[in-house]
């Protein structure tokens, strides 16, 4: 899968044909990996995370040829996302009134593939996972901080604080910026 990737359009179509419902990516991964599909290999090893985002990469970018085919034909339309992919009718110049898919973009360019290493990878997940633990990266903790005009070993009590003092201050209600209230109010979520 290292320079282009082979065409699986016209079997994963037959297959979803076979789901009505939809399925989840790794439902879809699970059946593509089974002995009767054989499309990718049952020794796959996705807990390896450069496997994994390339086998996620490359079953995108085919959904995404496989979308564009069927919207050509007229014959149907597919919704993707990594908890549902499914078919749907094809509606007449419905998809010409959607904003352009950015994501459809992404997976179609197949250097994203290429250029994307185990580095890159890590970096993302690790990335992602912070961000949904709440951890906030130093740099932007800083901006927070002086957005609310503390230091930077201010302790979460001094935040709260200065959170209420400078709110009550700014706050549209009283005369204050409502702009300047949002951006205390993102620093503070950012924060605590």
């Amino acid at each position: 899968m290292n320079t282009e990737a082979p065409d699986i359009t016209q079997p994963l179509y037959e297959l979803l044909l076979k789901y009505p419902q939809g399925l989840s990516e790794h439902k879809l991964i699970s059946v593509l990996k089974q002995p009767d599909v054989a499309i990718f290999s049952a020794g796959l090893d996705l807990s390896d995370s450069l496997c994994l985002f390339q086998t996620h990469f490359y079953l995108f970018n085919q959904l995404y040829r496989l979308r564009n085919q069927l919207r050509l034909s007229q014959r149907a339309d597919l919704v993707i996302s990594a908890m549902s992919v499914c078919l749907r009718p094809y509606t007449p110049g419905c998809n010409a009134l959607s904003e352009s898919d950015s994501l459809a973009a992404y997976y179609l360019d197949w250097s994203n593939f290429n250029s994307t290493g185990k580095e890159d990878v890590n970096a993302l997940l690790d990335g992602f996972w912070q961000r949904m633990g709440g951890i906030v990266p130093e740099q932007e903790r800083c901006e927070a901080l002086a957005v609310l005009d503390l230091p930077k070993d201010a302790s979460p009590q001094q935040i709260r604080r200065q959170y209420r003092i400078l709110v009550h201050r700014h706050h549209p209600d009283k005369g204050g910026d409502v702009s300047k209230t949002r951006k205390l109010n993102d620093a503070y979520r950012k924060l605590i």
